[in-house]
């Protein structure tokens, strides 16, 4: 008897102890791997739409003409109700205008136009110039929606000098320089096609200002979107690290 060998099963314990703990660790596989694709969808969210707006400053500074004509130019008056074609106007491409819309994640591209008036001193200076060409945005045509990847949003912006909370970016290049000049306000809706109240407000100008991007599930802590003063597309950085309280975020 004592040469015979004893074979003994799991029993009923163990085998529930086995599959609770791989359906736990299969959990947290599962859990783990869809934080990593959210993760990675919202980086992608963030980094496009960085490139998105950087490419706003290259096309300013490059002078691509995308503007459908819908516009006349004449005496210093830039009329959105009239046509003449590109190219052939006194209409002079001065810049971008780019829309943010709260909870939403979409932003809206306008073209910038403006026009020489009858006398023009170059010796003012670049917002001066700014000013004096009448910028309009056109609102009429041309319009381009920009979609933010994997349904991230705005969840909130803040002017930082004053804690405005701030809804626009219009972008401009100077008459005489191939700066481009930043100011940032809070657009009305529909957009109103004058610049000029915009571009003739110090409190509008070259502010550093944070665009916040949420997840679409609100999954971790929001992105800011900084803009500063900078006359290049280097006034544009992504920052995923913003504070999670919203004291970035939340102007007023």
């Amino acid at each position: 008897m004592d040469g015979l060998q004893h074979q003994r099963g799991f029993t009923v314990i163990e085998v529930t102890l086995f599959l609770g703990i791989t359906a736990l660790l299969f959990v947290i596989a599962v859990l783990g791997t869809g934080n990593t694709i959210r993760s990675i969808r919202f980086s992608d969210s963030g980094r496009s739409l960085a490139a998105f707006v950087q490419r706003q400053y290259d096309d300013i500074i490059n002078g691509l003409n995308t503007r459908l004509g819908n516009e006349s130019c004449t005496a210093g008056v830039v009329n959105t109700g009239a046509n003449q074609t590109p190219g052939t106007s006194n209409c002079l491409l001065m810049g971008r205008l780019l829309v943010f819309r709260v909870n939403n994640p979409t932003v809206l591209q306008y073209n910038v136009v403006g026009t020489a008036p009858a006398s023009v001193n170059y010796s003012q200076t670049d917002t001066q110039l700014i000013s004096a060409f009448n910028p309009q945005a056109i609102t009429n045509s041309g319009v381009v929606t920009y979609d933010i990847p994997w349904q991230a949003f705005l969840s909130g912006s803040k002017r930082l000098n004053d804690n405005q909370a701030v809804t626009a970016l219009l972008l401009i290049r100077s008459p005489k320089s191939s700066r481009v000049v930043s100011y940032t306000y809070k657009a009305a809706s529909p957009v109103v096609s004058d610049l000029s109240s915009v571009v003739n407000s110090a409190a509008n100008v070259g502010k550093t200002t944070n665009f916040c991007l949420k997840n679409a599930d609100n999954f971790g802590l929001p992105a800011k979107l900084v803009v500063t003063d900078a006359p290049s597309q280097q006034a544009v950085q992504i920052d995923f690290d913003a504070d999670s309280g919203g004291n970035e975020c939340n102007g007023v």
